[in-house]
């Protein structure tokens, strides 16, 4: 998570000012008394209490101002329609588009009707940003059903609006992912005329938990917003199929295809659920529009793009390369790329562009130069990866809870964001920070990340 950027130093004083109502705001959330606060996480996440909150937890939700929850929305929706009209320039159809990214052959045969993974390719997602120093930069963005934090900023978000102070909270925006989705998913069932029934259907090791009450928790939500909602295991679905075809006329899909294939698992179950006969969210051609390929084309430019586009672009996004290039501009220089990576490799990251879940992401000040020449060398290979210039977080003043000792501490940390994009609006935004290593641990032991959210001061 340490990752860097360059970008305009004008706004290094409203960085401050954000660092300054941050700690102020975190500090009034922690006057609950620490072990109704650990009772609470304990039974808000009973089933499924993850590392994410196991030696330190936040104390309150991350506050920033309502102004910079308003660029970082505004920003995200507008890459998102970036990201799908560069995708949708890739060729004519699907298939087109899926063979010029280089995807896996074994996935062609997921794509629905053209109209429908064009209409909801980016319905659903997440991208990864960094407040710099000098404004927010966005490292990649996430689409898919299965776009990770929608549960956990549910559920914390719940907790912080129960546990702040009346006041304290109403000031807060602290919004719920699962009242956007419902009304993402009305809109579709609505469009097509289908019964409010829906399949949620998912894989327990995907999302490293072993108690279905992590599904269960999006069912519930969904029968609150009018869905008939019911929970499956991916092959719990495909047995049904023999005796309850039909039943279901929406699936929500929360497992990816790549994932799969990376894992060594069949893919023939998710297939069959994607050939049901259901209506199925989210597309395939979600993918297509997170590939990090297009970082890169967007930074790069496209023909198609205006000077605001291109403004935009500059402004939010770090400099990304295809490592396919051969000649380079970077900081007003010509380079070979391949040169421009050896010789300054503390300044980039290279990136397979399909991969999730920090598959494949190489930090170049935190790898060796021969272990990072041998990634240029297999990412020139593969010859679908891309280059990025790193980029640091500023550093945030939040309060968090030691489960240990019970007590609450001051930390400055560095964050990457996530606000969840449904329905082409934000709703609610996991953050993940980083904490020290235990005491007493041997020196030169990493810290870890926990999980948080942020909140807009209204």
């Amino acid at each position: 998570m340490d990752l860097t950027t360059t970008a305009p130093q004008s706004a290094a004083a409203t960085t401050a000012a954000t660092v300054a109502t941050a700690t102020a705001t975190a500090t009034a959330a922690t006057v609950t008394d620490p072990q109704l606060l650990l009772n609470a996480l304990d039974h808000q996440f009973r089933g499924f209490r993850t590392f994410w909150f196991d030696r330190i937890s936040p104390a309150g939700p991350l506050v920033l101002p309502a102004a910079r929850g308003a660029e970082l929305e505004r920003a995200s929706v507008r890459l998102a329609g970036l990201l799908r009209r560069a995708a949708s320039g890739l060729g004519a159809d699907c298939l087109a588009r899926h063979r010029a990214l280089g995807l896996d052959e074994r996935l062609t045969a997921f794509y629905a009707d053209e109209e429908f993974e064009q209409t909801y390719a980016t319905a659903i997602g997440r991208p990864d940003v960094v407040l710099t120093e000098s404004g927010w930069k966005f490292i990649e963005f996430n689409f898919c059903s299965a776009t990770g934090g929608q549960v956990f900023t549910h559920l914390l978000n719940d907790l912080w609006r129960q546990l702040l102070p009346g006041r304290t909270a109403d000031s807060l925006v602290l919004a719920d992912p699962m009242a956007a989705r419902n009304e993402l998913l009305r809109g579709v069932l609505a469009e097509y005329g289908l019964e409010p029934r829906l399949a949620l259907i998912g894989y327990l090791p995907d999302v490293f938990v072993t108690d279905r009450r992590y599904y269960e928790i999006e069912i519930d939500a969904l029968r609150r917003g009018g869905i008939d909602a019911e929970y499956f295991d991916t092959d719990e679905f495909t047995d049904a199929l023999a005796t309850r075809a039909g039943e279901f006329p929406l699936v929500l899909e929360r497992v990816v295809p790549q994932e799969w294939l990376d894992a060594g698992r069949d893919l023939t179950p998710l297939l069959t659920i994607r050939k049901c006969g259901a209506t199925v969210l989210t597309p395939q051609s979600s993918y297509q529009a997170a590939n990090k390929q297009l970082f890169a084309a967007l930074s790069a430019g496209l023909d198609w793009m205006t000077d605001d586009d291109r403004e935009f672009v500059a402004t939010y996004l770090p400099w990304s390369r295809s490592i396919r290039a051969e000649s380079v501009e970077f900081e007003g220089e010509s380079w070979k790329l391949t040169d421009l990576l050896v010789r300054r490799r503390e300044e980039f990251v290279l990136k397979r562009s399909d991969g999730d879940q920090n598959a494949d992401v190489h930090l170049g000040f935190r790898t060796g130069a021969a272990e990072w020449e041998a990634v240029i060398a297999k990412a020139r290979e593969a010859g679908t990866w891309i280059v990025q210039q790193a980029v640091h977080s500023a550093d945030l003043a939040v309060t968090v809870l030691d489960t240990g000792s019970r007590e609450y501490r001051p930390l400055s940390t560095k964050a990457v964001f996530g606000p969840l994009v449904i329905g082409g609006r934000t709703a609610g935004c996991p953050v993940r920070y980083e904490v020290p290593a235990p005491l007493g641990a041997a020196p030169g032991t990493p810290g870890s990340s926990i999980l948080g959210t942020a909140a807009w001061a209204a």
